[in-house]
């Protein structure tokens, strides 16, 4: 149990590399696929929701941008904040594993509660939805387990940024911020061209 507890607390010391590329690719598909069963849009790497756009290939860039963007930010970041040789194998493979919970994420957001209020389009949807207390009471859970998931989703990412850039202290925070944040809002503007 202690070994199960140690890697879902920091996975990339022992996935790394292309092993860890082919588990991310493969959780991004997942993630796709139910993505766009559900109708659920990754507008960036902290936010989904609905979208005006429901073609397959609008879910299938948001969750490359989604993956892409933050791992060529951290790259180009470590290349001045890391003393070590940082490959590019590492970051793209490590960023997409740090994205696995999204496969979580993208379940929680397809069940009714969480899809009905993410594709709310009118404050009379909303005052209908908040008149109901058992559906607001189920929004409360998943949404509170949603954030829980990106929460996990961004720890990942730190970790992964720690073992596959070699960094600690500022520089590493520094990477991660540009990486996380930055990432995020330049994949809402990307994401938001598709629709």
């Amino acid at each position: 149990m202690k070994a199960i507890f140690e890697f879902l607390k920091n996975p990339f010391y022992r996935v790394a590399g292309y092993t860890s590329l082919a588990w991310g690719v493969a959780g991004m598909a997942v993630s796709t696929a139910i993505a766009f069963g559900g109708g659920i849009h990754f507008h960036g790497l902290l936010h989904y929701g609905g979208a005006p756009n429901g073609a397959w290939w609008c879910f299938v860039v948001e969750h490359l941008v989604v993956w892409l963007v933050p791992s060529v930010l951290i790259y180009l970041s470590a290349l001045f904040c890391s003393r070590s040789h940082v490959r590019p194998v590492d970051v793209l493979g490590t960023v997409a594993f740090a994205q696995l919970p999204l496969v979580l994420v993208s379940l929680f957001m397809a069940l009714p509660p969480m899809h009905e209020i993410a594709t709310i389009q009118s404050m009379q949807e909303v005052d209908r939805l908040l008149s109901d207390t058992a559906w607001l009471l189920a929004v409360v859970w998943f949404g509170a387990v949603g954030l829980l998931l990106s929460i996990w989703v961004l720890y990942w990412m730190f970790r992964a940024i720690s073992v596959a850039c070699n960094l600690k202290g500022r520089n590493l925070w520094i990477v991660f911020i540009v990486g996380a944040f930055g990432g995020d809002l330049l994949c809402r503007y990307l994401i938001g061209l598709c629709y």
